[in-house]
């Protein structure tokens, strides 16, 4: 079983080793437990997972353990021979962390870890972990947004919903057909690019029909957003949907 402890399979429990080396012991009447002093910090690492599809996810815990923990996840698209995750990347999530980011990928693992930070806490166990990959996105809509009106400058704007959403997975725009006159804002025809990679989205707005140069303009359109929930973790270190 990866990680820095033992399991006591007696008491079904994930445990971490005792500090003490064969030279702690000046006689043998002096090696009374098999377990000796824990260690302060023990790390449990799960095996590598696959989710079957690259996509992102919110990774969800349910972690039964003596102290909070902290959890590091590693993520990749594809695993070597060995069955290890090729250039990983890695998200750290603390106990109370207001907000957990997706991660992407298609394999991933997870160290699990309890520190004591004082000899009154309990000696750092793990009872259990229980890991869930969720990648079902929910729907958002807004129609006739006015992009003059959102925060940013002409043609550059941040989107937001009246609702906290985590992850953006996909997101559709259709801008409004402008009304056909003689002023200059009647005839522009806009197109509007998405950097879905910003937090918050960041719309791009140009008109289409200008000769020989790329000018930013506000436009009105309707969004639909496909978005993974948000994710935060508790005071013990559990990450769950919110």
């Amino acid at each position: 079983m990866p990680g820095t402890g033992y399991f006591d399979k007696y008491n079904n429990t994930y445990l971490s080793k005792g500090t003490e080396t064969w030279s702690s012991y000046a006689t043998w009447s002096a090696f009374t437990s098999w377990q000796g002093t824990p260690s302060s910090t023990l790390t449990y690492t799960t095996i590598v997972q696959d989710t079957g599809t690259v996509d992102w996810f919110n990774l969800l815990t349910e972690v039964q353990a003596s102290l909070p923990v902290t959890t590091v996840i590693r993520a990749g698209t594809a695993v070597d021979s060995a069955g290890s995750i090729v250039s990983p990347t890695t998200t750290t999530i603390h106990p109370n962390t207001a907000t957990v980011s997706a991660v992407y990928g298609r394999y991933f693992e997870a160290d699990i870890t309890l520190t004591q930070d004082s000899a009154g806490q309990a000696a750092p166990e793990i009872q259990s972990v229980d890991l869930r990959f969720n990648n079902r996105a929910e729907t958002i809509s807004k129609a006739d947004i006015d992009t003059s009106t959102l925060t940013g400058s002409v043609g550059l704007r941040n989107l937001t919903f009246d609702i906290n959403v985590g992850k953006i997975k996909n997101i559709l725009t259709q801008a409004h057909a402008q009304s056909l006159g003689d002023s200059a804002q009647d005839n522009e025809v806009p197109l509007v690019l998405v950097d879905k990679s910003s937090t918050p989205v960041v719309l791009n707005i140009y008109d289409a029909d200008s000769y020989g140069k790329r000018r930013r303009i506000d436009c009105r359109l309707d969004v639909q957003a496909q978005y993974l929930p948000l994710v935060s973790s508790d005071v013990n270190g559990n990450i769950r949907e919110i």
